[in-house]
């Protein structure tokens, strides 16, 4: 008897949902140090790292990490192919072309595997499921309030209008919030060349830090809105009101520049940011990465 009520109740819990993820504390630190081991070809610890990741969250697909094209080609590196194909499918479900795969010498041995043509059979499908669920009405609202903001600011004839412009957006970027939440990739799609969808700039340029913080951390915990956009929107209020920066997002900014300095990290974790010096050193190594 006590053994069947063992037994029920490990079922009990194996059948409980996996708690919610906190992506700011459970997720980004540790993805940045798996880019970091990557990088770093300690592609073993980047391997758990994401595995690891992945168990407690569901993985995300970062404009520049790429979480599931790394795991892909970490696959391959350890001698594990086969565990590349479900990643480089979830790549395609979100829009991206098998093409994009084509000259990845990582990727190369998979060239010759049968589920490589059942990858490139199944893209037409992946690609029309990926934009059938996209919100094209929304998408295509963003990408024109992405257009006239730039318009505003390059046209010398236009630089007059840029306040009502930034007032117009700003009204409408709040209605969305309301109706839909961060307009998210799933939501209006990837930004691609000349069609921009994700509205950082546009929150940068509208210098209401204090209304938008808390909409993009509760987004940004959920893993819907990217990380450190309300570093974004804080530090650029703070370069208009020619203050010290909080969150040290400009490059070119030195320590003298971001107040209460020996704290950044702090900050800049608590809203999904890699610490200051990491980040210095994960762009050094993409660069060296991408023009070896």
């Amino acid at each position: 008897m006590h053994r069947v009520i063992l037994i029920f109740f490990l079922c009990c819990l194996a059948c409980q949902e996996k708690e919610p993820c906190d992506y700011i504390e459970d997720y980004y630190q540790q993805v940045y140090q798996a880019e970091l081991a990557y990088l770093e070809k300690d592609y073993q610890t980047a391997y758990d790292a994401l595995k690891k990741v992945e168990s407690q969250c569901d993985l995300l697909n970062q404009q520049i990490i790429q979480e599931p094209l790394m795991l892909a080609r970490l696959s391959v590196i350890l001698g594990k192919p086969e565990e590349a194909f479900p990643y480089l499918e979830r790549m395609l479900s979100e829009g991206f072309y098998i093409e994009t795969f084509e000259n990845d010498e990582i990727l190369e041995p998979l060239k010759g595997h049968e589920k490589w043509k059942e990858l490139a059979s199944k893209e037409l499908d992946l690609l029309l499921a990926y934009r059938n669920q996209l919100n094209q009405d929304l998408r295509k609202e963003i990408l024109e309030m992405n257009e006239e903001d730039q318009a505003v600011r390059i046209n010398e004839s236009r630089k007059k209008d840029m306040n009502t412009v930034d007032s117009i957006h700003k009204k409408r970027i709040k209605e969305i919030f309301k109706e839909y939440g961060y307009p998210h990739k799933g939501l209006v799609g990837k930004s691609s060349m000349g069609e921009r969808t994700d509205i950082k700039v546009l929150l940068m340029h509208f210098l209401e830090p204090e209304y938008f913080t808390p909409l993009l951390l509760e987004s940004t915990r959920k893993g819907i809105a990217p990380p450190g956009y309300v570093g974004f929107i804080v530090d650029r209020k703070n370069l208009a009101d020619r203050d010290s920066f909080t969150y040290g997002i400009y490059d070119n900014a030195d320590a003298t520049q971001i107040k209460d300095f020996k704290n950044l990290d702090k900050r800049r974790i608590s809203v999904g940011l890699p610490p200051w010096r990491l980040k210095k050193k994960v762009d050094s190594l993409r660069r060296a990465y991408l023009y070896n």
